[in-house]
């Protein structure tokens, strides 16, 4: 894999995200994940625009075919899904951004503690300070 965003045919990267296209199979760290169909469908499109906001009209179109109704919720519902099973996999990153009035941004980044910084960056801080992590937490 050549760095971060490296792709080819059958396969997208984001960090340690890998979505193989072609088996509808998604690696978080190596360790297969369990998604439907259309959260699978979800990730591939919001993967290959990955850092770019996308509508959810787009969205719906790219996952479900047509034309997004104003009161359909299932790109939302979709998101939210999708989002929550990303966080289970990786807790100590973000995947899906919310833009109000735009859409979804799909970026994988760590995960900001309420203090504001990264939750790696505190592990690495307290491993150096002589604090290492209970196990049990």
């Amino acid at each position: 894999m050549e760095g971060p965003h490296a792709e080819n045919a059958n396969s997208l990267y984001a960090g340690e995200l890998e979505i193989r296209l072609a088996d509808g199979l998604v690696l978080a760290a190596g360790r297969a994940m369990t998604l439907s169909v259309r959260e699978f469908e979800l990730l591939a499109a919001m993967a290959a625009r990955q850092g770019t906001i996308v509508s959810r009209s787009e969205l719906y179109s790219a996952v479900w075919g047509g034309e997004l109704r104003p009161t359909d919720r299932s790109v939302d519902v979709y998101v939210s899904k999708l989002r929550y099973k990303l966080e289970q996999a990786m807790p100590d990153r973000r995947f899906i951004h919310t833009h109000p009035g735009f859409g979804y941004r799909f970026q994988p980044q760590p995960r900001l503690s309420a203090n504001g910084t990264s939750a790696t960056a505190e592990l690495s801080r307290d491993v150096h300070n002589g604090h290492a992590p209970d196990p049990r937490d």
